[in-house]
């Protein structure tokens, strides 16, 4: 995901979220992305998603995590939404390398998706097939808070 120009936008930067654990983080650095992981910022386990989010937000950083109920919670996906983060949710019940393999063999899919969706948003990375989608954008987000 290199870029040789100084006209191309910087290369993405990622991170995984406390569920991917470091393995994920590792096997998707060595699978030539960079990565930001949980672990090397925080060093409790319990850090609010709200947290994380804001720093991911404001670091311009894309968020990956396995943990679909991001997009349920109220106050989370308003954090997201708020700070401008792109989020890519890992759908799929298998074990951290098989999640890693998804992302990998799905990385010119999500370079093509960053480069049509600027964000915010929520979209899904499934772990079969490699289909990478929309799930929330921000203008669906404020149409459901002005519903509510």
């Amino acid at each position: 995901m290199r870029r040789s120009s100084t006209n191309e936008p910087p290369e993405p930067v990622f991170f995984t979220d406390r569920d991917l654990g470091p393995s994920v983080a590792d096997a998707l650095r060595h699978g030539g992305l960079r990565i930001e992981a949980y672990h090397e910022h925080f060093a409790l386990d319990d850090v609010p998603d709200q947290e994380w989010l804001r720093m991911v937000g404001d670091r311009g950083w894309i968020a990956l995590t396995h943990n679909k109920m991001i997009r349920w919670e109220r106050a989370e996906l308003d954090e997201l939404m708020h700070r401008g983060v792109r989020a890519f949710f890992l759908v799929g019940k298998g074990p951290h390398p098989e999640l890693a393999r998804a992302v990998l063999d799905a990385k010119h899919r999500i370079e093509r998706f960053l480069r049509k969706h600027r964000g915010p948003f929520a979209a899904r990375i499934y772990q079969q097939g490699g289909v990478v989608d929309l799930w929330v954008t921000y203008e669906q987000w404020l149409e459901g808070r002005a519903r509510a």
